[in-house]
């Protein structure tokens, strides 16, 4: 059954860094235990007095505690790679309490001989200060691919893979990958934009609303339409009446009396005779 998540040569690249690991701080039953464990019961390390007298503060952790930090890391990482060789340089004591961070890059990969790949990994540790406490290089040796992994633990041989053939491999997968790109002389399609209903003709247009607190203007008066040729000319509307005008008075003027009519003389009676 093949390991979960299991790390192949083919996804390795120079240059990748292994996700930090940060461990808690350092304690002496974590010294003692380890001591226990490696039969490294040295005064340094289990004896307060004893590294008093020879002049430090307080015993030393181990450095190949600090070391096996640096393991943990690089074996988490390559998820069940075979680990061929591993090295450590210790640079600074690391002191109970100290939260010591290991850190990790890829620094090459190389294609050996009868299909064997190896990767070398640069590891380090730091204490909470930001000092270079130990420092490491770890040779790691995997599968190319999951292809290859599967043939070996069959019993036939190993997946031969040049980096020429690699090289070729990852020129197809990247142009599988790539947008494609439109074709020479050909426009990209826009889509259309339908243009909005235009007013029917003979319909008159939709006056403009006028801003807010003013008056609304009254539309232009727009002229006629001139008659087309051969039509009938509308009849002509007969002009309304005008009322006799009234004789007018002028004010302040005396009104004129009317004309007297002459009177007839009385007719004289006639006297008696003498």
């Amino acid at each position: 059954m093949l390991l979960a998540r299991q790390l192949y040569f083919e996804a390795v690249k120079v240059g990748d860094e292994l996700p930090p690991l940060v461990k808690p701080p350092v304690d002496r039953s974590q010294v003692a235990r380890f001591a226990g464990a490696a039969g490294d019961y040295g005064p340094l390390h289990v004896d307060e007095p004893f590294a008093r007298n020879a002049g430090f503060p307080s015993v030393l952790v181990p450095g190949m505690l600090a070391m096996g930090f640096l393991g943990e890391l690089v074996t988490d990482w390559l998820r069940g790679a075979r680990v061929r060789r591993f090295g450590a340089r210790f640079v600074k004591i690391v002191w109970p309490g100290d939260v010591v961070t290991v850190r990790g890059r890829v620094a090459d990969r190389r294609f050996e001989a009868a299909g064997r790949y190896a990767a070398d990994i640069e590891v380090w540790g730091e204490n909470q200060r930001g000092e270079l406490v130990v420092r490491g290089a770890v040779t790691a040796q995997l599968y190319y691919s999951a292809e290859d992994e599967t043939r070996q633990r069959g019993g036939q041989p190993p997946l031969v893979v040049t980096p020429a053939e690699e090289e070729e491999r990852l020129a197809k997968l990247s142009r599988s990958t790539a947008p494609a790109r439109p074709a020479v002389g050909t426009r990209p399609a826009v889509a259309s934009v339908k243009p909005a209903a235009s007013p029917t003709k003979g319909a008159p247009a939709p006056a403009p609303r006028p801003p807010a607190g003013k008056a609304p203007v009254p539309p232009p008066a727009t002229k006629a339409a001139p008659p087309k040729p051969g039509a009938a000319k509308p009849a002509a509307a007969k002009p309304a009446a005008k009322p006799a005008p009234k004789p007018a008075s002028k004010k302040g003027a005396p009104a004129r009396p009317a004309p007297a009519k002459p009177s007839r003389p009385a007719p004289k009676k006639a006297g008696k005779r003498r």
